[in-house]
This record gives structure tokens, C-alpha cells and sequence, in this order.
């Protein structure tokens, strides 16, 4: 900057100075498009914020906000001014001086044009030709300290003054061969065009620098401990991963901010968790059913440097792979028998499960979480509703009906037999009757009760007759002295009382001694 002014000292201006000005011009206006992209940026993150807390974010936006009004108004006065005085130098519209580069520029050496242009035209006081009220010169200056004064009466307001240097310089003192000139006569009196131009893209780039320098501070001043997020995402978390047909679907719905930038140190029962683009990814694996609980800790580094800690917990379900098949024509209870039930709900855990049974059953859970339904003698039928605790509140999950049915017929065996040719000996080494439950999965046992044998004995029909299911020594006996083709059968034979109170008289059992 202190090479310009100078150069424009000089009353001889040589041509490589002349030509030096252009080029100082492009690295201006190039650096005036990169704090362009600045500003806009800090923009973009004023509205990130205020879209997360707008009632917090709102005054610093607003004042934001004017600063960049003032900004832009300023730079579109400066910018108008110098198409208007290039468009007179090269004797162009406005609209082509918008697009001249100054290498192109007519006059370059030339300070009388520029000088009148800022300093005498428009005046208020004709006696006054070094920029007095109304000139161009005169109006610039005072935007230029209107500018500064918003900015820093803004800054003030937030304790924020001594943290910005806002330059543009109009006060001085300036001074031209020693002796005491005013801002006006600095910038413009007998300063060739080429310079002026260029002066004018130097002030520019300081307007932009003080609006970044300032809204930039806005910005940290939003609060000083307030984390600062780049990234706003719309998040749905459920109540519950599962709905019951007829109940409700909840959830949470909100925007959360995430700082990419920053990954967060997050501890679950102690342990790290990884974490990419500022999220938590956690991944545990489940070595046991029923309600899980995992409590943790986020650490994160404020903006003013110190640590801060948010404990959270959170609860999950886990279950054992499971699928139910069920016959649709084969829901049977028997009577008086532990008939095993396994009652569940997709999702909930079992321990949350309540089944009732309807009148005539009993329902008992078990140890491993199965039931056993007993049914009384004379019911036909019964019904077993499941209830669930789900929410702190017990809901209906369905119901089933299960027909009742006695337990069926044992089937009466002598030495694993039940007719046919057998031998004397076979038959004595047997010595009872033994009932069994054929195609029946219960464990359950009859007893026989008592029983006749019948057999023909010297052309007479012999009838013996049995307590229990034992033969007696008499029925022995005969088998022992039977002779070949002899008929022997074993018939009415009655248990005892079975599990449903009724006594069953068995089929008869047919033998022909070899």
C-alpha cells in the first residue's frame, strides 16, 4: 500500500510504474473475491445456528445482518463511483468501464479528470475544491466512518472492541510535503487515475475484511460455550422397535446437529466407542435375554477450551431366535395330565408375559419360562388369553382355544405280545400283564386292576380269576400243564382309576400254545 502512495508522489510517473498499477488491481480484486467466499460462509453458519436456536441466535444474526447491508451498500457506492470516473476517462458507458481492465485504461497519468471527478464536482461550497460537502470524496468518507462507527458500537455492545482492528483510516493525520492534508485530498487531489482506480479496489478489500474480522466475532459470540455444529440432520427415534396390531406407533422427531469436524469421546460401561464424522458407533454383542441396559459418558472440548461430560442410558430387548408351528385342527388338552405350554410374544420378554386360562385348567410357568396346563375331569373345552406388559401398561396379544380330551386307552401286553402262538414257558416266564400307552407322548402309566383268565380244560371251559396284573400260582399252573393248541385268553381286564378318574376295561389278549 505504501508503494502505491509513493509512486503516486512522483510528477514524472515512468511507464513500468504506470503499468505495475493493473496488475496491483487484479491481486486486489482477487483477494476481495476470496473474503466474498469468507463472509459468505460465516453466513452460512449464522443460518445453521439460527435454524437450531433461533430465539438465541436471532439478535447477533440481525446486527449480522446490517453489518452486511452497510457492507454491500458501501462497496456498490465504491464500485459505481470508479465505472462512472473510467467510463469519463475513457470516454465508455458505465455498463463497459464495469468490464475494463485497467491495462486497457486511457489516461492512466492523468490526475486532473480524477481529481475534479472526486473533489470539485457536486460541491456544495464552489470556494471548496478539495472535496468539500457533496462531493464524492466528501460522501465516501462519510459512509466510510458510518461503517466503522456501526461496527464498532456493535463490537461494544458485546465487550468485543478490542478484539477487531478495523482500519480505514480517515481521521490521519495525512500529510503532503509536510504540511497537513484532509483524507479527501489524500486519496484523490493530483493522484493519477490508474492509482486512484486501484486505491479504490484497496478499500474494498478493507470493507470486506472488517465485515469477515466482525461478523466472524457475532458469530463466536453467539455464547462462548455454545458447541458449534456443521451439519443438520432429521432424526426419528421410536419408542419401541415393535407395534402391536391396534396399538400406536410413537416417536421422537427432531433436527439434530452434529460437528463433523469433531469427534467426540464416547464411553460405554467404561469402554471407548469409535467414531466417525462426529458419530458414535456402538456395537455389543447380546450373551443374554430379557431387558439390557447400557449407561455411558460423551465427552466433548467446549470453545472455551474445557471438557464437558453428558451421561446417557439406554435400554434394549433381546430375545432368542424363536418361530411357533402350530397344527390348526390339533389344539388339545388332555384331562389330568401336565400338558406343556410354550407362550410367547414377538418382542416381549417373557418375564413380561401374563397368559390366564379359562375355567375348568390351571396354568403354572415353569423354571425355563415354559407353562403346564392341568384340565379337571368333565371340561370340553378351554381358552388360554396372553396378556403383556408393554409400556408400563398390560395389553391383549390374542388368545386360543384348546379342546379337552381324556387321555386314551392303554393297550394290554403279556410278554410284549398280544396274540398269537406262544410257548408254556414264554408265557409262565412273562407272569403279568402289562399296560401300555401306545402313540401316546405323556409319561404315563395304568395299573391293572384285576383280570380272568379262560381256557379249556378236559373238554370243560375253566374261568381263573386275578387281582393286579400278576398271574396266580393256580393260573401258572394251568399254562404249565397246557398241552399243544391250547387256547388261552386273558380278558376283562380293568386298571385302576386313571388321571381323569375312569377305570378302563382293556381289550382281551388271545394265546395258542405251540
Amino acid at each position: 500500500m505504501y508503494l502505491i502512495f509513493l509512486a503516486l508522489m512522483a510528477l514524472n510517473v515512468s511507464v513500468e510504474v504506470l503499468d505495475s498499477f493493473p496488475m496491483i488491481n487484479e491481486g486486489l480484486e482477487q483477494t476481495n473475491k476470496n473474503f466474498e467466499v469468507k463472509v459468505d460462509m460465516v453466513y452460512r453458519d449464522f443460518d445453521q445456528q439460527k435454524a437450531i436456536s433461533e430465539e438465541k441466535v436471532q439478535p447477533f444474526y440481525d446486527e449480522a445482518q446490517n453489518l452486511q447491508a452497510l457492507a454491500n451498500d458501501l462497496v456498490k457506492y465504491i464500485i459505481d463511483q470508479r465505472n462512472l470516473m473510467i467510463a469519463e476517462l475513457n470516454n465508455i458507458s458505465p455498463e463497459e468501464a464495469a468490464v475494463l481492465n485497467l491495462h486497457d485504461l486511457k489516461k492512466k497519468d492523468n490526475y486532473s479528470i480524477s481529481s475534479r471527478f472526486w473533489l470539485v464536482e457536486n460541491t456544495q461550497d464552489p470556494a471548496n475544491r478539495d472535496g468539500g460537502r457533496g462531493t464524492r470524496a466528501y460522501e465516501l468518507r462519510e459512509k466510510i466512518d458510518q461503517f466503522k462507527s456501526e461496527i464498532i458500537s456493535t463490537m461494544a455492545s458485546h465487550d468485543l472492541e478490542d478484539f477487531i482492528q478495523v482500519g480505514l483510516d480517515t481521521e490521519g493525520p495525512f500529510y503532503r510535503q509536510d504540511a497537513e492534508i484532509s483524507w479527501e485530498q489524500h486519496m484523490f487531489d493530483r493522484v493519477i487515475s490508474v492509482a486512484v482506480a486501484t486505491n479504490l479496489s484497496r478499500l474494498i478489500t478493507e470493507i470486506r475484511n472488517a465485515e469477515f474480522d466482525a461478523v466472524n466475532l457475532l458469530y463466536g459470540a453467539i455464547t462462548a460455550d455454545d458447541f458449534k455444529f456443521d451439519q443438520i440432520e432429521a432424526r426419528v427415534v421410536p419408542s419401541s422397535q415393535i407395534v402391536l396390531l391396534n396399538d400406536h406407533y410413537e416417536a421422537d422427531i427432531f433436527v439434530a446437529a452434529i460437528d463433523t469436524r469433531t469427534d467426540p469421546e464416547i464411553f460405554v460401561g467404561g469402554r471407548p466407542v469409535p467414531t466417525t464424522d462426529g458419530v458414535g458407533r456402538f456395537r455389543i454383542q447380546a450373551t443374554s435375554t430379557g431387558p439390557q441396559v447400557h449407561r455411558g459418558v460423551i465427552r466433548l472440548v467446549s470453545p472455551t477450551g474445557y471438557p464437558q461430560e453428558y451421561p446417557f442410558t439406554a435400554e434394549y430387548i433381546v430375545q432368542r431366535p424363536s418361530v411357533t408351528v402350530s397344527a390348526d385342527r390339533m389344539n388339545l388338552f388332555y384331562v389330568g395330565v401336565p400338558n406343556p405350554v410354550s407362550i410367547s410374544a414377538p418382542g416381549i420378554p417373557t418375564e413380561n408375559i401374563r397368559p390366564v386360562i379359562s375355567a375348568g385348567g390351571s396354568l403354572t410357568r415353569q423354571s425355563d419360562g415354559s407353562y403346564i396346563v392341568q384340565v379337571q375331569p368333565g371340561t370340553r373345552e378351554v381358552n388360554i388369553t396372553v396378556n403383556a406388559l408393554v409400556d408400563g401398561a398390560t395389553r391383549n396379544m390374542g388368545s386360543s382355544n384348546f379342546r379337552v380330551r381324556n387321555v386314551p386307552d392303554p393297550v394290554a401286553f403279556i410278554a410284549n405280545r398280544r396274540e398269537g402262538r406262544i410257548s408254556r414257558d414264554e408265557l409262565v416266564l412273562a407272569r403279568a400283564i402289562i399296560p401300555r400307552m401306545e402313540g401316546f407322548e405323556f409319561d404315563l402309566n395304568f395299573e391293572i386292576e384285576s383280570f380272568s383268565m379262560v381256557t379249556t380244560m378236559a373238554g370243560d371251559v375253566r374261568t381263573f380269576r386275578a387281582t393286579g396284573n400278576q398271574f396266580t400260582p393256580e393260573m401258572l399252573q394251568v399254562i404249565s400243564n397246557a398241552g399243544r393248541n391250547q387256547r388261552i385268553i386273558f380278558e376283562n381286564i380293568t386298571t385302576r382309576p386313571g388321571p381323569d378318574g375312569r377305570v378302563r376295561t382293556l381289550s382281551p389278549l388271545s394265546f395258542t400254545i405251540n
